[in-house]
């Protein structure tokens, strides 16, 4: 009978905490969505205002922003609703009934833990089906856009650099239309200033700009020239190129399957060389293709150890506000996304294998979050507590 009592009261638990945490994963998305979004959404917003772009392509914009903002979310709503659920269970002291009554709340985590692979599946659809063509189609959109108007790839008053060169310059006021006032371009000997000018389009790469009624400055050594001139074409370099496979998209706008296929032919092409500098670039090449599939699969793994941690952190709390968990959620969070940039980095330069600079910051969630799990929820404090307890009697014995 204490058997079946056992089990039915496990399944009550188990079906409240999973009723509990939907509905708030789902506002901590909402939230977090948002709070990502309105900076984008003010970009946006200086396109279409600003800038005179088309409202159907701005639309086009915002959507094929939302796919990627939203696999982000997962892993850190998992957190915030984990911390907020359990904490509250805990201030509620229904943890401490469960305990009580002999059912061992490491079993609910255990249950979530399972629970998370629906939403694991889900942010991996994500990241390997959705995203990789909305950032192809965002691309696309920005490269149109840049085509059509090439001053949206300038804000004015702000000095910039040419991407192709040392030289920078300054556009005190651009209107929809594509004429400006008031341009500087500053290179090593010289600055050419002009009163006012327009853009006429975009060739090869470069923005080409007409200045009108301007003068050129010359700086040699002591000597200083000024020579005026009526009108002058110039060319900017806006935008940065993009390294492109041969399939035409960049390594953030392919599938696993396409990432797999550049890698194989990268390989190929280099069995043909025995070239020091063209086997590291092509190590290099290999671990950029690698590191996009393994962050694929390790931020939607992250599912696991954010909702490992966020359920023994909020049952220690013993506190469920959403401010709660959000500020413990958003420095967690950065953290383990500055150990997932840095080490994207240093793969990226072909140092370490991208197979352990984007697990580490799982590995280290998972860890951390599996040893709170057991002198927390086991209620089996450590070694080394029962050591300093012991060294502390002996000395009080001695004395």
């Amino acid at each position: 009978m204490s058997i079946i009592l056992y089990i039915y009261n496990m399944k009550i638990f188990d079906k409240m905490i999973v009723r509990e945490f939907i509905p708030q994963y789902f506002i901590c998305q909402g939230i977090l969505i948002f709070v990502l979004i309105v900076n984008r959404i003010f970009e946006l917003v200086n396109l279409l205002i600003g800038k005179g772009v088309d409202i159907r392509i701005v639309g086009e914009l915002f959507i094929n922003t939302l796919p990627f903002i939203i696999f982000l979310t997962i892993p850190m709503s998992v957190l915030v609703a984990s911390i907020m659920t359990f904490g509250r269970m805990s201030n509620d002291f229904e943890i401490t009934a469960m305990n009580a009554c002999g059912l061992n709340s490491g079993g609910l985590v255990i249950k979530m833990l399972i629970f998370s692979s629906i939403l694991f599946i889900i942010a991996l659809f994500f990241a390997d089906f959705i995203v990789p063509d909305a950032n192809h189609r965002v691309k696309i959109m920005i490269s149109g856009i840049s085509r059509m108007k090439p001053s949206v790839n300038i804000e004015q008053g702000i000095v910039k650099k040419s991407y192709d060169s040392d030289l920078k310059f300054y556009f005190e006021h651009i209107d929809k239309d594509g004429t400006f006032n008031n341009v500087r371009i500053f290179e090593k000997d010289r600055t050419i200033t002009a009163p006012s000018g327009n853009f006429l389009g975009e060739n090869k790469g470069k923005s080409y700009v007409l200045l009108n009624e301007g003068q050129i400055i010359e700086n040699e050594g002591n000597k200083t020239d000024i020579i005026k001139f009526n009108s002058m074409v110039f060319g900017l370099k806006l935008e940065e190129d993009i390294k492109e496979s041969t399939t035409g998209r960049g390594d953030r706008e392919m599938t696993t399957a396409m990432l797999l296929n550049e890698i194989q032919k990268t390989k190929d092409k280099s069995q043909e060389s025995d070239n020091i500098y063209q086997k590291h670039r092509t190590k290099r090449r290999i671990y950029r293709y690698l590191v996009e599939i393994n962050k694929k699969f390790s931020i939607a793994f992250g599912v696991y150890g954010f909702i490992l941690l966020g359920s023994v952190i909020g049952i220690s709390l013993r506190k469920s506000g959403m401010g709660v968990g959000f500020g413990i959620s958003t420095m967690l969070f950065v953290i383990y996304y500055i150990i997932l940039v840095l080490g994207e980095q240093f793969s990226d330069k072909g140092l370490i294998s991208p197979y352990i600079t984007m697990w580490i910051p799982n590995i280290i969630t998972m860890l951390f979050g599996f040893l709170m799990f057991y002198f927390t929820l086991m209620r089996m404090p450590p070694k080394i507590f029962s050591k300093i307890k012991s060294i502390g009697r002996n000395k009080n014995e001695d004395s």
